[in-house]
């Protein structure tokens, strides 16, 4: 079995060398005495939409037009205006959105976090005043899932378009999306993740630091748990 640290993948003691695990530990209901946590869905809940609520039951993607993108993104921007022009330091939890991180990497530049050499950010997620997590629900889902899956996949913020699904791993990967938020850590999230480090789609290094060591680095706090994936 292999244990993933902040830096190194590292046979563990005692364990079969050959066996094809990883253990991978990860940040549970996180707290900070010095970071504001902001969650998208207790801001966008004011602005529910409730004539495209009716057409729900017809239309099951109109779901993602309950809790709007445009109400999202104006949400997120003047978060971001604000935490700069305030200097204080938050932590938004349940981003969706493209054109979000797109705003968070232009900060991002302006700190000379940009790594040209590999087209990839390398942020010391101590330093930025914002940063971001995604909720898994919103990489496990996509808009064409809406059909079959209907109100279980109902969450606020919503399930977007498969566009915005791809630029979620796209930025978790660019290392600009410093967490992924697990919440209620079922069977179903579990299999996800083994299966996104199966297909590479998330590194295994780069997986343990969006479950737990970026969220350290944030001065973020919680119970740290273990979860094992087989590859």
């Amino acid at each position: 079995m292999k244990k993933i640290y902040k830096h190194s993948i590292e046979n563990i003691k005692n364990t079969d060398t050959f066996d094809n695990t990883f253990s991978i530990d990860y940040l549970a209901n996180t707290s900070s005495e010095n970071v504001k946590i902001i969650y998208m869905r207790d801001l966008l809940e004011s602005h529910k939409n409730e004539q495209v609520l009716e057409r729900v039951k017809e239309k099951p993607a109109m779901w993602s037009e309950v809790y709007s993108p445009k109400d999202e993104l104006e949400i997120f921007t003047k978060l971001l205006e604000q935490a700069i022009e305030k200097q204080e330091k938050i932590h938004i939890v349940w981003i969706t959105l493209k054109e979000e991180i797109e705003m968070l990497e232009a900060y991002y530049t302006d700190l000379w976090f940009m790594r040209e050499e590999i087209n990839c950010f390398e942020v010391y997620f101590s330093v930025p005043l914002v940063t971001v997590s995604c909720r898994i629900e919103n990489l496990m889902w996509r808009w064409s899932d809406y059909k079959a899956q209907r109100e279980a996949i109902h969450f606020n913020p919503p399930v977007r378009e498969s566009g915005q699904n791809k630029a979620l791993f796209k930025w978790i990967t660019r290392w600009t999306i410093a967490g992924i938020e697990l919440w209620e850590f079922t069977d179903d999230k579990q299999d996800f993740i083994g299966k996104c480090i199966r297909e590479e789609k998330i590194l295994p290094l780069h997986m343990g630091k969006v479950l737990k060591y970026n969220l350290e680095d944030i001065w973020l706090e919680g119970e740290v748990k273990e979860l094992q994936i087989r590859y």
